[in-house]
């Protein structure tokens, strides 16, 4: 496979080393010879110059690869090449690196696959607090809301819904049992093991 990847620094040189080392062939654009620096060690093709420029993109070769990785730590670079990677060269796979997470709809409505650094790393912090999840998104009249499906675990057990609302930031729809959901006021106490269904609105960030 052949990949572009937008930026060139600590995360996109890992990742460049790292599909070099699977056989994948490689290409980097940065914005200047200190950032190249970072893929020094690396036999890929290197180019210099700004990726919003299209005579950058094709020099570094967008028009034969595979995917398009942009994950420069520029929000709105990555998602401005990201479109023109999608909409003007086709590319079928295209991965956005975004920072925040309340644009995250938006830019998935247009397309884009994204990845955000910031909900990781919440979500990461959250783990080691005490909740396992798995989240959804969908949208309630136009505005997105996110689900998430928490295992409580021993950190939490006996911790009320309002501690939880007030801590994480967000609402507790219900506990999932077996076979439904049980919905609980704002003193009842989890348990370990348990399931809860959690909503959190884009304006509660």
């Amino acid at each position: 496979m052949e990949i572009l990847i937008i930026g060139c620094g600590r995360v996109a040189a890992d990742l460049a080393e790292i599909l070099l080392q699977s056989g994948e062939a490689i290409s980097v654009i940065a914005k200047d010879a200190e950032e190249l620096l970072n893929i020094d060690h690396l036999d890929c093709s290197k180019t210099r110059g700004v990726p919003l420029d299209m005579r950058v993109l094709e020099k570094a070769g967008i028009k034969n690869v595979d995917a398009v990785l942009c994950i420069s730590d520029n929000e709105n670079i990555n998602v401005t090449v990201g479109q023109m990677a999608h909409k003007i060269y086709g590319i079928g796979q295209v991965i956005v690196r975004i920072f925040n997470p309340e644009n995250e709809a938006i830019y998935q409505a247009l397309g884009l696959v994204t990845v955000c650094s910031t909900s990781m790393t919440t979500e990461k912090i959250l783990g080691y607090l005490g909740f396992s999840q798995a989240a959804d998104q969908t949208s309630v009249l136009g505005y997105p809301i996110r689900y998430d499906l928490r295992q409580v675990t021993e950190s939490w057990h006996e911790v009320t819904v309002a501690e939880v609302e007030k801590k994480l930031k967000v609402h507790v729809l219900a506990v999932a049992e077996e076979n439904s959901l049980k919905l609980v006021s704002r003193d009842y106490r989890f348990s370990e093991g348990e399931h809860v269904i959690l909503v959190s609105l884009p304006e509660e960030g």
